[in-house]
Parts: C-alpha cells; structure tokens; sequence
C-alpha cells in the first residue's frame, strides 16, 4: 500500500510526506471528494500492539467529534488489512519548528498572537473532554492560506510509547509535561504547559530544558524548577517572564486554567492598558541587542 500510483484502502497515493515511528503520511487524492487529502498510516509492527489499538481507538473517536478551524478534519478512521489509517484535510503550509531553531528569537507580541487559534483549540478540545498531550512546533502549521493550526489529534497518548533513543518518535521530551513523564493523570493543563514551552523557545531561541540527551532533558524537567525566559532575553519585562514560569511548574494546579489565559496573561504582561494584540500569520524576529536585528 506504498508508492505513487498505489493506494491506501480507496485512497490514490499521490506522494509520501513524511515517515515517522508509527507509519507513513502521504497525500492521496479522495475517491468520491476527488480532492487531496493527507492519509496517515499506522504501521504493521505497531499496530499489532493490542494496547496500541485500543488506546488509537479511544483518541480517535474523541477527534471524530472535534469541529474548530484551527483543527484540520478528520474525513474517515478506517483499516487497510490490519493496520489503520487516518484520513484527514490536507492544508498546505509549514510546520512551526522550520521557523524555530538555531537560536531565532521572535517578538513575543507575535508570537502571542500567532498562538491565539492554537489555545482557542485547546481550550475547545478540552472543553470536550479531550487532551491533545503532544503540543509542539511540529504539530503546529502555519498554512499557506494565513491560518495557524494545531495537528497530531488522535496520536498523543500512542506516541508517548514511541519516546527514546533512535525511534524517532513523535512525542517531543523538551515541550512534554512532567506528570505524563510519572504516569499521573492527565488533563489540559499539561497542555497549557506545552503550549508554555513553544512560547518559551520562539522568544528565547531555545528550548527550556533541552539538553545533551533526551533523558537528561527529561530528568530536568522532572526535578528543575522552569528556567526563566529573562536568562536569554532580559530585556523580556519580568511579568512576561514569571507567567510562563508558572505555567511551566510542576504542578499542575499552580498553572493557568486555560491556555487561553495563558495568553491573556502574557498579552497583558507585554502591553499597555487597552491596547490589544492582532492577529497575525507571521513572525518577525526579534532584534537583539548590540545588533540591528533583522
């Protein structure tokens, strides 16, 4: 079921996008929509997982459910032979982490902006019950069209079994919260955490407990307090820093309910009273000093 001109169950593979440790994303053309469609598959090795497929199936029935339009939609869950696939709409655009990286700092009011459709879809997520675990760069796609969207519905709590060295797994350790790390329940604030972290490494250029391995990265975020965004930008005023420590904090309930007043609080730490932040669909970098910044 591999290859251009082949299919996934009544899907028409066009091309391969991307492969990872639980399958293969291709863009594929719809049989009955006759449109592109992006289609996810599961591989083999790990769909023969019985706890993997209940766990896929649990996740995906709540992400059935899910309408926002900053949440792509998912056409059809379905099985070709034994491993599954995902059908969902294919929007064209970037992810966030190729405009993150080698220490870019970008204008937090940007920034704040950028994410607003990203919290509004948490927010409605979680208001149904449902937690997206894995909230990340990667998962985060400026579109094309000027939409920022919010990715990875459906495969974070399966992902989360694909961590470590050399799987070249989905789930992120630099933006994942410490209670999914200690098998504690789980519940939206650990993605007002992760969300927290995205903020932290687009204004910092770097990730807040990233480190030579992956369990030394986890290791700090277990037993480090969060950094502050003021050891890499000072010039960030000291409320911006102190709310993003706080959702940043071990403990969940010490964290902003919503990642929606995550926001706000961080808007409010960056603006004079009255003044509102617009929505934008890009990044302007963020000058630093003793430089004319770009």
């Amino acid at each position: 079921m591999t290859g251009n001109g082949q299919h996934v169950g009544g899907y028409r593979v066009l091309r391969e996008i991307e492969t990872d440790s639980l399958g293969v994303i291709y863009e594929a053309e719809h049989p009955r929509l006759h449109r592109k469609v992006a289609v996810r598959t599961i591989g083999a090795g790990v769909a023969r997982d019985v706890s993997f497929s209940r766990r896929f199936l649990l996740e995906l029935r709540s992400y059935v459910a899910l309408e926002h339009p900053a949440i792509p939609r998912l056409y059809e869950l379905a099985y070709d032979g034994e491993c599954p696939y995902l059908v969902t709409e294919l929007i064209d655009g970037r992810t966030l982490d190729v405009a993150l990286g080698d220490g870019v700092r970008y204008e937090p009011l940007g920034v704040v902006g950028l994410l607003r459709p990203i919290a509004s879809a948490l927010d409605y997520a979680h208001s149904r019950a449902t937690v997206h675990r894995d909230v990340k760069p990667a998962n985060i796609l400026l579109a094309d069209d000027g939409r920022t969207l919010l990715t990875g519905f459906g495969l974070g709590t399966v992902a989360s079994f694909n961590t470590g060295p050399g799987t070249g797994g989905p789930i992120a350790p630099d933006y994942v919260a410490p209670e999914r790390l200690t098998g504690r329940e789980v519940d939206g604030r650990a993605d007002v955490y992760s969300l927290a972290a995205v903020v932290f490494e687009a204004v910092t250029g770097r990730r807040p407990f990233s480190s030579k391995s992956w369990i030394e990265t986890l290791s700090r975020r277990l037993y480090e307090p969060p950094p502050s965004v003021r050891d890499s930008a000072p010039e960030l005023p000291a409320s911006f820093a102190s709310v993003l420590q706080q959702a940043m904090d071990r403990e969940p309930d010490r964290r902003p309910p919503t990642a929606g007043v995550l926001l706000d609080h961080l808007e409010r730490s960056l603006t004079s009273k009255g003044s509102k932040v617009q929505p934008v669909n890009w990044l302007r970098r963020a000058a630093r000093r003793g430089s004319n910044g770009s």
